[in-house]
């Protein structure tokens, strides 16, 4: 079956089409015939990440038809999966068939399919075989390119997150919310649920940039990704001029020791960092945790397990007047995604966190 993208007229086509399901489509095309065979030009787009990415290269191009687009609208997405092989895998691995499949769920772990009478929890390296080549390079969980981002919130059942990404979407939002067409609440209500969601983005970003180291052993070059594993040129001499203390945050969050895993999670919410340097009784750092320590913890465990347990102890350290290239070649040689900035004068004051994602926006608003 070959799957077709949906243009909704009107809005019972918008309601037939309520929840989603992740599958490779033409998108781009679909929006070339709302503006060419039906005339519309007031357009919302709706789409997985690599849809949204070849709607913000049309307008990057200036296509004619851009013009008609008025808000893109990304989901959430882990992978898209070569259904038939995997619908024959769950056949004859599990004795699911098609018609028995409720719904399905993902996570980090476990890909968890429903039918009427039983769940089933299957490893996610066990479909991991099934998942499509090209979604196993991208690093994109949340349609970061969108102007809203919305998906499922887990464990909550019938809420969504949104995240607003621009301004277009913040009016649009706004204009939902005084309508009453949405009713909202705070996600730092529901730690879990953006512990959740954090936690699928990471493992996304983290596979795919395995993923894409693998493929370019192999001499294959996957461009679009090339920024994640390989700066370029411009990039590396950029990164070269630039020191630690221009780009890293000084009012550094740290957690004390003591603190359980629980109340770190609670953490995460609250300031929306998903790693903290670990502080003892003294206020010295002694480690740094991140929210992949806290997830190697039973759920039922975590009030009485402490970040001091669980922390990174080998401390991984910078100077401000070091380079951002200094900085980015130590991440990339011990794999982590954050570096702690101590006072060359006195190496017990910590004095700043630098972040992969802090390097990535130097590059982005200083190149692009």
């Amino acid at each position: 079956m070959k799957v077709k993208s949906s243009i909704s007229l009107v809005p019972d086509d918008m309601l037939s089409a309520v929840d989603s399901k992740i599958v490779p489509s033409a998108v781009a095309q679909a929006y070339g015939r709302a503006v060419f065979e039906h005339g519309k030009t007031h357009i919302a787009f709706v789409g997985i990440p690599c849809h949204v990415l070849g709607l913000r290269k049309l307008e990057a191009w200036q296509h004619k038809i851009i013009d008609s687009l008025e808000i893109i609208i990304g989901l959430f997405c882990l992978w898209g999966f070569s259904l038939s092989q995997l619908l024959e895998f769950l056949l004859q691995e599990y004795n699911v068939s098609a018609n028995e499949i409720q719904s399905v769920d993902l996570s980090a772990e476990s890909y968890i399919v429903n039918t009427e009478n039983r769940q089933i929890r299957i490893p996610i390296s066990k479909v991991k075989p099934h998942i499509l080549n090209r979604c196993k390079t991208c690093v994109d969980f949340t349609s970061e390119y969108a102007d809203l981002s919305l998906g499922g919130a887990s464990p909550l059942r019938e809420w969504s997150i949104v995240i607003i990404r621009t301004r277009k979407g913040e009016e649009f939002f706004k204009r939902a919310l005084a309508s009453g067409a949405i009713i909202t609440k705070n996600i730092e209500e529901e730690p879990q649920t953006l512990v959740h969601l954090l936690q699928l983005s990471t493992y996304k970003r983290n596979s795919a940039l395995q993923e894409i180291e693998t493929v370019r052993e192999k001499g294959v070059q996957i461009p679009a990704a090339e920024i994640f594993v390989k700066p370029r040129p411009s990039e590396i001499s950029l990164l070269e001029r630039v020191k630690v203390e221009q780009v890293m945050t000084r009012d550094v969050v740290t957690l004390p020791s003591t603190l359980s895993v629980s109340q770190f999670l609670e953490k995460i919410a609250e300031h929306h960092h998903t790693g903290f340097p670990v502080t003892d009784e003294s206020g010295n750092v002694i480690g740094i945790v991140t929210l992949q320590d806290a997830m190697k913890i039973a759920e039922k465990k975590r009030n009485k397990v402490s970040t001091g347990e669980i922390c990174t102890k080998k401390l991984i350290t910078i100077y401000p007047d070091n380079s951002i290239a200094e900085a980015l070649a130590k991440m990339d040689k011990h794999k982590i995604g954050r570096i702690l900035v101590f006072d060359k004068t006195n190496k017990n004051k910590l004095i700043g966190i630098l972040t992969r994602s802090d390097i990535m926006h130097l590059i982005g608003k200083t190149l692009y």
